[in-house]
């Protein structure tokens, strides 16, 4: 069997750090032992963010904690070889969760949920702790060896000073015109970019004042096409089109 099939059958634990020998406790310990019905002899994968799987074997199950034996340190083949922020401006109902979901999937590094104009008073509400838990929920599914950060939500003013510190900036805006975000990326040097920010706007869009912000900063819109899609869709395809584009579906 290979090694992929293999790895896909063991659970994965994100953990801040690896201990020796390494060590489940608290909830995940709980998880493990309650839940999945785990026995000495099971394998488990632990992730430290680092970019590695730490393949281990269940040594010992004892009542507050699982303890393990290292057997194997790979490098993990899922994650991206850039680092994508995206800000996602808040949407309505669950569409934040799903969002936060496929970008995990997709290899977003880092999520800021943002707070523009034409986001409405009911929706600027953000439970991030909720949104961290479905992005570890979906960094295991799709066997990352990171979970990418929600961060605190954000006001719109705050973003253009932070968008210096990315090599490229992906702004898609509704009345873009000449500018195709294909085109747009094909024009680049893709060997110079090591970090992305991708900015999407809200049901409404951008305000004309928040288009103007970023165009002053240096970013330059980019159409997405003739049809007009919904916010959650717009993050989603974005995503996938920088991923693609930038050589990270291989």
């Amino acid at each position: 069997m290979a090694r992929h099939d293999v790895e896909e059958e063991m659970k994965r634990f994100f953990v801040d750090k690896v201990t020796d020998p390494p060590v489940l406790s608290g909830e995940q310990h709980k998880h493990l032992s309650l839940v999945l019905r785990a026995r000495p002899g099971d394998n488990v994968i632990l992730c430290a963010g680092d970019g590695y799987d730490r393949i281990c074997t269940i040594k010992d199950i004892r009542r507050n904690e699982t303890l393990l034996t290292l057997r194997e340190k790979v490098r993990n083949e899922s994650e991206p070889d850039i680092s994508v922020t995206l800000f996602m401006s808040v949407m309505k109902g669950d569409k934040n969760d799903l969002v936060v979901q496929k970008a995990t999937e997709l290899g977003a590094c880092e999520i800021y949920p943002v707070i523009t104009k034409f986001v409405q008073n009911h929706e600027r509400v953000v439970k991030t702790e909720r949104l961290n838990k479905i992005a570890a929920e979906a960094a295991k599914q799709c066997g990352r060896s990171m979970v990418p950060i929600v961060r605190d939500t954000i006001n719109f003013k705050d973003i253009p000073c932070m968008l210096g510190g990315f090599d490229l900036v992906v702004f898609p805006y509704e009345n873009a015109r000449e500018l195709s975000l294909k085109g747009f990326l094909t024009a680049i040097d893709k060997s110079a970019v090591k970090s992305v920010a991708v900015v999407v706007g809200s049901e409404g869009g951008f305000a004309d004042d928040e288009t103007l912000a970023l165009t002053n900063a240096g970013v330059v819109p980019v159409t997405l096409g003739k049809r007009i899609l919904r916010a959650e869709t717009a993050n989603i395809a974005v995503l996938s089109v920088v991923m693609y584009e930038l050589e990270q579906w291989r």
